[in-house]
C-alpha cells in the first residue's frame, strides 16, 4: 500500500473518530433533551431502557465505535484496500452526520 494510501487512510479514521467524539459530546451535553430529540430508534430504545439517562446509549456508541476501529484494523492487514473503501463509506455517512448537526433547529443548540 502507498504511502498516499496510509496518509488518506489515517486523515478518514481520524475524521471519522472527531466525528463521533462531537456527537457523543453533545450527547451528553444536551442530555436533557436527547431523550425527545434522539432519530434512531435503537439510540432511543437504549435511552428509554435506561430511564433516559444517556449513560447506556454512549457506553453503547463508544463500544461499537472500538469495535468498528478494530475491524478495520484487521481489514486492513487483511485487504488494505478493502479497507480503504470501507473508510471512504464511513466518512461520507459521518458528512451525513455533520449536516444533520448543522441543520437541526436553532432551539436544539441552545444550551
Amino acid at each position: 500500500m502507498s504511502t498516499q494510501n496510509k496518509i488518506l487512510a489515517s486523515v478518514l479514521f481520524l475524521w471519522i473518530w472527531g466525528v463521533s467524539m462531537l456527537d457523543h459530546y453533545l450527547t451528553i451535553k444536551l442530555q436533557q433533551v436527547i431523550v425527545s430529540e434522539e432519530l434512531n430508534p435503537v439510540g432511543s430504545w437504549l435511552l428509554e431502557l435506561d430511564g433516559g439517562n444517556p449513560a447506556l446509549f454512549m457506553t453503547v456508541k463508544m463500544s461499537l465505535l472500538w469495535g468498528i476501529a478494530l475491524i478495520l484494523l484487521y481489514v486492513w492487514k487483511w485487504k488494505p484496500k478493502v479497507a480503504l473503501v470501507c473508510l471512504v463509506a464511513l466518512s461520507i455517512a459521518q458528512l451525513f452526520l455533520v449536516a444533520m448537526f448543522l441543520y437541526t433547529p436553532t432551539n436544539f443548540w441552545s444550551f
